[in-house]
């Protein structure tokens, strides 16, 4: 019965071509016919032992019974199996007259149609089990066992019901379910078996057992019975080598003999009879049920197909629960993240949120460590690899093509992990060009595998006649996997992209806070030398008079000139110390060593007191200045002195930046829990792209202008410092030089709208209803604006496609629109002519942008129809000024 490997015409088990082996399995009998006349070209030879003559050359249709009206049936079903290539059971009564005598009639069979023929395969009807049928028991299953998978916790516990159920069906000693790995290798996760049966529960087995070919077929034929491993084949006649026919398609046969290297295979393990079912999930193989048996035991065909639906209802099972059990993973994982995204605010970033919550952050992807990399900050939680090597991987990834970018075995392509114990990656990247990453990293496991068969038993160096034996020893080995982490799975991707989504606005945020503080430490770093070249002058001023007189005191004796002389000393002496006072204010509030003595105060009281320190400088300048108070008196919560101060140098700085006989207006008023003191006067203005500094360190607005008035530009920021030390707000208003300026002050009026105000800079108010549309081929640029304008209450919509972007526009009707100039298909300038085309764009506020700002770039923009361009990537702030 055995053949010699060295016979076989092909050099490797995958080579084998078992879907046309030219003969069939002689419990049953195999008819095949052509399309047009219906008239049997090929019979499996074992016709011949039912049939008292030949039936090649007949007309399919007359070998069965004169008795039957179902021949109009069988057509239809030869039209099915055309169109829909599957495989269909049907009942036959062969014509009597036909057989030998004492043979049956009545045969359960299938018919396919395999590329060339229609194919009848006819088994001989059985009874079985007489208590309970297939279909029965189908009927209890569907209706008994698979309502209780939903209260189960694990594949293992449905797969356990699984071969119960197949091995009460076919009462074979050992019914295991084997799941396929990624590389096709396989564990056994579920086994129900005779007392006496070895186990192979838990055993792996390697994908070489089921070669490449065989799981094709398995994917399209479902079951597959082998009663006895000694029974003979039956050749299909005329051969080939008579007929000159092609060989005939045996893919969906239920006959189809089996490969001689299997039939030893399954010899080798102690079996006679096996049976297998596939599992078939979304068109690929997830598993086998596979059935072993220690005798010839024979499967009738109807219990086989009954057993190929069950498979259908597994396979779906299986597949449902798996994406349950990841749904419910994916389910915690998400409160673990929402409870922490739920904590980033303005004054809270994500950075510092993960790393107050380090542990938590880690454990929602099971990792040992975590690295956010971009220009300006590197975070690191855990243990991770050096951010060079980190950036080694990302380099490769980037070429290579393969982002995210997982790997479980670091130490094969990066020996140098090893010593960080760092086995597992995966890398995301925010901006893939400046190569800012998020990183995530786990340990390396330790995890011993049973394996069947004896280690390196196969070997594809072997000579042909031990390539070509299939497994002989069922022993089992043990391997320790070493140097591999928990690989990372689509559940971990789909997490980390979500919290990606969260880092890519903070780097936004962060480049944008990085440029502005560029500018402003350039632009602190010029009022700087400013404030010290007026510090110099300020302090010259009063040590020439201090001086001059100092030496006159020396050479006059009258009293009238030494009193003068006094009179000037101490005058400059007052003047220098308000300017050394002022400093060392500044200073002790910067470092925060001013104690504030809070009380509720008669903010006219306050007012009374500011207006007595600069009245002397008011009268000097004949300056008319009103107060309009409240009919009550309205309180506020701070300290006396400070507040004097805060108010008498918004007085005295108007009073100085006024010609004379100016006025200055003092209102008052309560809004809500602040009450908020207004001075306006006439004087000198401020121009518009001054009045974002006027409360800056070292800033004054003419501070070389031969107008200067004198100071050092100080006096603004400490009404600034003390305000905000009161938990206030004060801002500045001027229609441009000339033109006059208002300072408006916001102080809490009692205790407790001092501890529920916050500092918090005031910003622009963007409309509620505002809608903003973004086009840009960019997919994670289009989602990080969408959550920086979420973020600001504003309902957003982003386009990567621009050739969607019309008809989004008129649906979505947005109050201002992002375009994005370099694009494919269309860019920025031909779709903002499009849109502006629109009806819906009346209205419509249009701003390009792109990576450049040059000023043939700005022209270019104006010219197609944009109200303003901007340079990538958008900051928060200049979402909200367009929006506000």
């Amino acid at each position: 019965m055995n053949q010699s490997p060295q016979n076989f015409n092909f050099e490797r088990c995958e080579d084998e071509p078992i879907h046309i082996p030219e003969s069939v399995q002689s419990y049953g009998f195999l008819i095949a016919f052509s399309y047009d006349d219906l008239n049997i070209s090929i019979v499996s030879e074992n016709c011949e032992t039912i049939f008292a003559e030949g039936i090649v050359g007949k007309n399919f249709l007359d070998i069965l019974s004169s008795d039957t009206n179902e021949r109009a049936f069988l057509e239809e079903t030869f039209d099915r199996v055309s169109k829909s290539k599957i495989r269909l059971p049907i009942k036959l009564i062969l014509n009597k007259a036909l057989l030998k005598e004492g043979e049956a009639k009545d045969y359960l069979a299938v018919v396919y149609d395999s590329g060339h023929h229609y194919v009848v395969e006819l088994e001989p009807a059985t009874e079985f089990r007489d208590a309970y049928s297939a279909e029965q028991f189908i009927k209890l299953y569907s209706m008994s066992i698979a309502p209780r998978f939903k209260e189960m916790t694990s594949l293992g516990e449905m797969a356990q019901e699984m071969v119960s159920t197949i091995r009460y069906l076919t009462n074979m000693d050992r019914v295991v379910l084997y799941k396929f790995n990624e590389d096709y290798s396989g564990k056994v996760i579920a086994e129900a078996k005779a007392e006496d049966m070895e186990s192979y529960k838990d055993l792996y087995f390697p994908a070489s057992d089921i070669p490449k070919q065989a799981r094709e077929l398995y994917k399209t034929n479902w079951v597959r019975l082998t009663p006895d491993t000694e029974l003979p084949p039956a050749r299909l006649v005329p051969s080939v080598e008579e007929s000159g026919r092609k060989r005939l398609d045996l893919t969906r046969s239920l006959l189809r003999t089996f490969s001689p290297i299997h039939l030893q295979y399954i010899r080798n393990q102690g079996l006679r009879a096996s049976f297998s079912i596939s599992l078939v999930t979304d068109g690929k193989l997830y598993g086998l049920i596979s059935c072993h048996h220690r005798e010839a035991c024979y499967i009738p065909q109807d219990v086989r197909l009954q057993c190929e639906n069950l498979s259908q209802l597994f396979s779906w099972h299986l597949l449902a629960k798996e994406e349950e059990i990841a749904k419910q993973k994916k389910f915690v994982t998400d409160e673990a993240v929402d409870a922490m995204l739920d904590k980033i605010g303005p004054a809270n970033p994500i950075s510092r949120v993960v790393k107050s919550g380090e542990r938590a952050f880690l454990d929602a992807l099971n990792s040992s460590g975590f690295v956010y990399y971009s220009q300006y900050e590197t975070i690191t939680l855990g243990s991770t690899l050096p951010i060079d090597l980190i950036k080694d991987i990302f380099s490769k990834a980037s070429s290579e093509g393969g982002f995210p970018y997982t790997n479980d075995s670091l130490y094969d392509d990066y020996p140098e992990a090893r010593e960080h114990g760092i086995a597992g990656i995966m890398i995301i990247p925010l901006f893939e060009k400046k190569q800012y990453f998020t990183a995530w990293f786990r340990k390396e496991t330790h995890r011993i595998q049973k394996w069947i068969g004896a280690e390196d038993e196969k070997s594809e160096e072997a000579p042909k006649s031990e390539r070509l034996k299939p497994r002989s020893s069922f022993t089992i080995h043990t391997r320790k996997i070493e140097g591999r982490s928990t690989p990372f799975d689509k559940a971990d991707v789909d997490t980390a992209n979500r919290l990606n989504r969260m880092f890519l606005v903070y780097a936004l945020d962060v480049q944008e806070r990085m440029h502005i503080s560029i500018q402003e430490l350039e632009k602190q770093d010029n009022y700087r030398n400013e404030f010290l070249a007026t510090l110099a002058h300020e302090l010259r001023n009063p040590l020439g008079p201090i001086m001059s007189g100092a030496s006159i005191l020396e050479t006059v004796d009258d009293d009238k000139t030494r009193k003068r002389v006094t009179a000037i000393i101490n005058r400059q002496a007052e003047y220098m110390s308000k300017l050394i006072n002022d400093l060392m204010d500044v200073s002790r509030i910067t470092r925060g060593k001013v104690k504030l003595e809070f009380e509720r105060l008669s903010i006219q009281d306050v007012l009374s007191d500011s207006l007595e320190i600069v009245e002397q400088q008011v009268k000097a300048k004949k300056h008319d200045i009103t107060v309009n108070c409240l009919d009550e008196d309205v309180t506020v919560y701070g300290d006396k002195a400070r507040l004097s101060q805060i108010f008498s140098n918004i007085i005295h700085n108007a009073t100085k930046y006024t010609k004379e006989s100016g006025k200055i207006v003092v209102d008052i008023r309560k809004d809500g829990v602040m009450i908020v003191v207004s001075v306006k006067d006439n004087g000198m203005g401020i121009p518009e792209d001054r009045l974002k500094d006027v409360f800056n360190m070292f800033t004054q607005i003419e501070a070389h202008s031969t107008h200067t008035k004198g100071g050092l530009g100080i006096g603004l920021t400490l009404v600034s410092k003390l305000v905000a030390l009161h938990h206030g707000e004060v801002s500045v208003m001027s229609e441009g030089v000339g033109q006059g300026s208002t300072f408006e002050v916001r102080l809490p009026i009692s205790k407790t709208a001092f501890e529920q105000s916050d500092n918090k800079e005031m910003e622009s108010v963007v409309p509620n209803k505002s809608k903003v549309m973004f086009v840009d081929d960019n997919a994670d640029l289009i989602d990080a604006y969408c959550l920086l304008a979420e973020s600001m209450g504003v309902t957003a919509l982003g386009i990567t496609s621009p050739t969607e972007a019309v008809e989004k526009f008129k649906a979505f009707k947005p109050n201002c629109v992002f375009l994005d100039i370099g694009m494919p298909d269309i860019d920025g300038y031909e779709l903002v002519k499009m849109l502006k085309a629109l009806p819906e764009a009346d209205s419509v506020k249009f701003y390009s942008q792109s990576g450049w700002g040059s000023g043939k770039y700005i022209e270019d923009s104006k010219s197609a129809g944009f109200d303003k361009h901007f340079v990538k990537p958008l900051s928060k702030e200049t979402i909200r000024s367009v929006l506000s």
